[in-house]
């Protein structure tokens, strides 16, 4: 019987240290040892699933806040190359590099200020992809918290998950995103019931707020500010807003961002330029998101029908 690999012995050593990461690069590289025919397959599947930019939450986190964070190394698994940034959510980005350099002296004269950010704007515009871009940069685990999902399911427990993520978060450097915040830190009214609730979780939230540290970059996404509690907004250093672009011509570099970056062995990406300028000023005002989900689309329908095309070449040749 053959002995086991460096590669395997690795993975198995990470996975016996709970240490997935680790175990993740030791399986990629135990997979590309492998060059027989007899495995091709199956080789070829789990290199997919292994894939952080196809499959980004692989990161194993603790049993007691499992399901109300999703952890992503978005170095391994964001394709900055694809991202269009803009001039506005440019100035936020130094921004908040300048504030890691700045909260880190103010560490060193014991002074804790934490990084943090609200962005605000209409859902699709883009708050959490900025998010996973400002992680991507720094080089930075993130960590995403829907404080929607996390009212819905734990209504009741939500101030002690609240503190859990918290404390997770603040043990090593991140960036932790807060997403609809309005779910939850709404501002406080008379006590009672639900109302009750949602001020003793809006306290908890302003708690654990003034317990960050500089080491993790805080942002809080919304698209309602105007619900916000007035004591969290004053609790994030800088208040962005995340438009959809501004024009025609930001639209077309939004697209032509995602499409010029797109290869395949098999399969390559043509577009006219002037139909997706064309595309884009029929198309006012849509956010980022809808832009690329339609370039999405578009190449979905050519790779249909190029498919189709062969498989009856195929049956013609039979």
């Amino acid at each position: 019987m053959a002995a086991l690999t460096p590669n395997q012995l690795d993975m198995i050593r990470a996975i016996a240290s709970n240490d997935m990461p680790r175990a993740r690069k030791a399986a990629q590289a135990a997979l590309a040892e492998d060059e027989s025919k007899k495995n091709f397959w199956d080789v070829g599947e789990l290199k997919r699933m292994l894939d952080p930019s196809m499959n980004p939450q692989l990161t194993d986190v603790p049993h007691e806040i499992k399901g109300l964070i999703e952890v992503e190394r978005p170095a391994e698994s964001f394709i900055v190359e694809r991202y269009y940034l803009s001039p506005r959510e440019k100035e936020a980005f130094d921004h908040i590099v300048t504030m890691q350099s700045v909260c880190g002296k103010l560490a060193q004269m014991r002074v804790s200020y934490p990084n943090s950010t609200l962005l605000y704007g209409p859902s699709g515009t883009g708050k959490t992809t900025f998010g996973r871009y400002v992680a991507c940069k720094l080089d930075l685990p993130f960590y995403y918290m829907n404080f929607a999902r996390v009212m819905d399911s734990y209504l009741g427990g939500t101030q002690r998950n609240v503190a859990k993520v918290f404390d997770y978060a603040r043990s090593a450097p991140c960036v932790l995103m807060l997403d609809e915040i309005d779910a939850i830190s709404t501002r406080r009214r008379n006590a009672g019931n639900v109302d009750g609730e949602l001020n003793r979780v809006t306290i908890t939230i302003m708690q654990e707020l003034d317990k960050c540290n500089g080491r993790m970059v805080l942002i809080g996404a919304t698209n309602r500010r105007d619900v916000l509690d007035e004591a969290i907004l004053r609790r994030f250093s800088l208040h962005h807003e995340v438009t959809p672009p501004q024009s025609a011509e930001e639209a077309a570099l939004v697209m032509r961002a995602f499409l010029d970056d797109l290869s395949h062995p098999s399969f390559k990406v043509e577009y006219d330029e002037d139909f997706v300028t064309n595309f884009c000023e029929e198309n006012p005002g849509k956010p980022q998101s809808w832009l690329v989900n339609k370039a999405i689309e578009e190449i979905a329908r050519k790779i249909a029908k190029e498919t189709r095309e062969e498989l009856q070449q195929k049956d013609r040749i039979r």
